[in-house]
């Protein structure tokens, strides 16, 4: 039975307090899942499961509709999130590269003003192996930390416990424990100071695992499929027009990947397993809203929700992530604050990762760096009007499993409240879709001569968007640098061998 929890039926004044009192700074709790597409939640149109504990979320606060993951894969996601830098300023262009502690963070902007900080879950940002120690100076920031580097094995799920360099174990399905652990550490906090606690989830990225309790909720056979599922032209010209070469020892591992995603049936067989994921996920923060509701301290925290990225799950045929497809790039942002946000609101502004930082603080009236990334918060209060027209979208590497799968080629684009557009390195012009006309993005408008100024005005602007993110679209100059912080880059020199002219 779901953990619906309840909140908004009583004021924090009817709520017994502790024998504490309430700071008056916000405490605020972030938490991400992975590879979670805003489509399957309720409160975003979901059809295939019900989400209440998220959609009580939504519904009593803000929901963001055009919350995008500018470059979608998990570290350079996390980059973003943690610092408010583009990626070619934090450094963090690929995944399994380590992000320079020295930068400014979310979480040192927060300890800085008296903040405890927590970490729980999956870090993904320090490079120097999925199991190794993560010692304290790299943990910008954070002093809490039950952490591990990344895992996707979320029965039998590592983790490091704070200082110790002896790795522990979650018990069980690890969402379940760390959100266990998350709701003892607000328990037994500082009460005389706030705190900034982030819960880092892994599911529900494959292996699309979940307990038998979620799992039997869902009849693969009964899903629905969205519309593009069987939409294949873009994916097909990558693979049989093929930008670049795929090292010889992974053609035959990713040719039957490729297969995959075109397997209707399996593919219904791995979307239960996500959305038994996300079933799971859903009671779990409906558990550690209780929490925060015990512990009367919920409406003087901030709550954010949020995924690092999407997954296609077989529309377009292709698989896994990493592409400018909605099914890719869209990702929820649900947020409650009740002293500054009103609830029902719905907010159309563009956000990208680099916004997030910039826009929690602000709701929280907390000073910070200079960042890449803007201050939401008027917009969304409705205190400012929304003037930005465009976020950036960004492939910068080919050493992905997805784009090496799908035969992705590095791209730059960008994301307009009706737009999607997005470009080859050479300039030429790869994918249009008018997301208004075209919500499942089948009508790919490049070649439609009716849309040639169009397409002149947004290289305008992503000209424009890259010279501030600091990207001169030369996969070479990126390669070199990350050869020259990691010259045992072994995929990467693999593709350089096997493309000398391109790399």
């Amino acid at each position: 039975m779901l953990a619906l929890f309840i909140f908004g039926c009583q004021s924090i004044a009817e709520i017994k307090e502790k024998d504490h009192k309430i700071t008056s700074k916000p405490n605020i709790v972030f938490v991400i899942a992975d590879q979670l597409r805003s489509h399957e939640l309720s409160s975003y149109g979901g059809v295939n499961i019900q989400t209440p504990n998220l959609d009580r979320l939504a519904e009593e606060g803000v929901r963001m509709t055009n919350a995008v993951s500018t470059y979608p894969i998990c570290s350079p996601f996390r980059g973003m999130l943690i610092t408010g830098l583009y990626p070619l300023h934090s450094g963090i262009s690929n995944n399994d590269h380590p992000l320079n502690p020295d930068l400014p963070s979310f979480a040192k902007a927060c300890k800085e003003v008296g903040y405890n900080t927590a970490f729980i879950g999956k870090w993904h940002l320090d490079g120097i192996g999925r199991t190794s120690y993560i010692p304290p100076e790299r943990r910008l920031g954070y002093d809490y930390w039950q952490a591990l580097e990344c895992t996707h094995d979320y029965f039998n799920s590592p983790y490091y416990d704070n200082n110790s360099k002896e790795l522990e174990f979650w018990e069980g399905y690890d969402a379940e424990a760390q959100t266990k652990s998350a709701q003892s550490y607000i328990e037994n906090r500082d009460k005389e100071k706030p705190f900034f606690l982030t819960l880092s989830w892994g599911p529900p990225h494959d292996p699309y695992i979940a307990p038998d309790e979620y799992r039997d909720k869902i009849i693969a056979e009964n899903l629905v499929l969205r519309k593009n599922i069987t939409e294949h032209e873009i994916v097909d010209e990558l693979q049989n027009n093929p930008r670049f070469k795929i090292p010889d020892k992974f053609i035959k591992s990713f040719s039957g990947l490729r297969k995959l995603a075109k397997d209707k049936q399996m593919i219904k067989e791995r979307y239960a397993g996500y959305l038994a994921s996300i079933l799971a996920l859903d009671d779990y923060f409906g558990n550690l809203m209780k929490t925060l509701q015990k512990e009367g301290i919920l409406d003087n925290t901030i709550v954010v929700f949020t995924s690092d990225h999407g997954d296609h799950l077989g529309s377009h045929q292709f698989y896994g992530k990493n592409t400018p497809f909605s099914e890719s790039i869209s990702i929820p942002f649900l947020l409650r604050y009740p002293k500054a946000l009103k609830a029902k609101t719905v907010s159309d502004a563009l956000l990208s990762p680099i916004d997030m930082l910039p826009t929690v603080l602000g709701l929280a009236n907390l000073k910070h760096s200079k960042v890449d990334g803007i201050d939401l918060s008027n917009i969304i209060k409705k205190e400012q009007d929304d003037t930005r027209d465009a976020i950036l979208l960004m492939n910068l590497t080919h050493f992905n499993g997805t784009s090496l799968i799908n035969g992705l080629d590095t791209y730059r684009g960008i994301q307009t409240k009706q737009f999607t557009y997005a470009r080859y390195e050479d300039k030429s012009p790869w994918l249009l879709y008018d997301n208004l006309k075209d919500p499942y993005q089948m009508n790919n408008l490049v070649g439609n001569l009716s849309y040639s100024k169009l397409i002149k005005r947004l290289d305008i602007k992503l000209d424009e968007l890259l010279k501030q993110a600091g990207d001169p679209e030369k996969t070479k100059l990126i390669y070199d640098r990350i050869i020259k912080e990691n010259p045992k880059r072994q995929l990467l020199l693999d593709l350089r061998n096997t493309n000398p002219n391109k790399f």
